[in-house]
């Protein structure tokens, strides 16, 4: 049998069997007294039962109305606590937010929009899940992510996602090489002369190069590979081959000294924002979209542009 009990309900009742009196409990919740009397009688006829007896003097609780005041309490306190979390989560005061995202973002875009939400609302935790492509979609789809940054070798209509940024291929080489020996796009048959090496054969990056390939181009064979960026910068610093990487991949390169030189013709990777379809985000993860957006526009320069536009925020429910 359904039961269409009401917090007032409970309220007017608790506050009845403290006070005693309907005159003095009405003033506690600041009601009038007639309609703390109409929600005790509700509360009644809902269960059943008398919970109250009257008096010219008094008021107190039946043997049931007894029984029933301390769980009316835990109900009522559990459900104030449920209400002030979520009014908390509407706020931004507080919540999680579960990424899985490609190393490259984590270094440049999450790691200074983290930043940024630590500023704005401290009360939100993140967690982050270092993944390749296919990690990442494997999470987000299972629910375990809220958001994945990651390439998509094809549609999935159990996704939502946008474009976030388009990065060029690059060849990445240690300092001084004979390939950096000009700044303009190398064309793709000069990797031919030089030993290369290649993510594994798991990497996003990896497959969208093979599919992706100049055509009549024979990517050389790697002489070796490796299963992360990490792993592949220290082996071209130390000089055991070139790779071809996306610009945003390249950057941590850059940054540490080793050359980048874009390729001809241009090849380019595109890295979604994706969500799962029907799934609205929630506000502590609209919280870290705004900044991380901010960060995607800020690493805009000559082999990385930003794509995701207003209305497509909007339509993610991100704006």
């Amino acid at each position: 049998m359904s039961r269409n009990v009401t917090l007032r309900q409970l309220r007017a009742f608790l506050a009845v069997t403290q006070e005693r009196s309907f005159t003095r409990a009405a003033a506690q919740l600041h009601v009038t007294q007639s309609a703390l009397t109409v929600s005790i009688k509700a509360l009644e006829a809902e269960l059943g039962l008398k919970l109250l007896d009257r008096s010219t003097r008094s008021v107190t609780p039946t043997l049931h109305g007894e029984r029933f005041v301390a769980l009316a309490g835990r109900m009522l306190e559990e459900m104030e606590q449920a209400l002030d979390d979520l009014e908390a989560h509407a706020r931004r005061e507080r919540g999680l937010v579960v990424v899985a995202a490609t190393a490259s973002l984590v270094s440049h875009a999450l790691a200074p929009a983290l930043a940024v939400l630590n500023r704005r609302y401290p009360g939100i935790q993140v967690r982050i899940l270092e993944e390749n492509t296919g990690g990442a979609t494997r999470r987000l789809l299972s629910g375990e992510a809220d958001i994945a940054l990651t390439t998509l070798p094809e549609p999935d209509p159990a996704m939502d996602a946008v474009p976030l940024l388009r990065d060029r291929f690059g060849v990445a080489c240690p300092p001084g090489h004979p390939l950096l020996s000009e700044t303009t796009p190398l064309d793709w048959g000069a990797l031919r002369d030089h030993p290369m090496l290649s993510l594994g054969s798991e990497s996003g990056i990896r497959a969208l190069l093979e599919r992706q390939a100049p055509a009549g181009l024979a990517m050389p064979r790697a002489r070796h590979e490796v299963s992360s960026v990490g792993g592949l910068r220290s082996m071209i610093r130390q000089g055991i081959g070139v790779a071809a990487l996306p610009a945003l991949a390249a950057l941590p390169m850059r940054e540490d000294g080793l050359g980048f030189r874009p390729l001809a013709p241009a090849v380019f990777r595109t890295v979604y924002l994706a969500r799962r379809q029907g799934r609205s985000p929630t506000p502590a993860t609209a919280a870290l979209v705004a900044p991380l957006l901010e960060q995607v526009r800020l690493l805009a320069q000559d082999s990385i542009e930003a794509l995701v536009g207003v209305e497509d925020q909007r339509r993610m429910g991100f704006g």
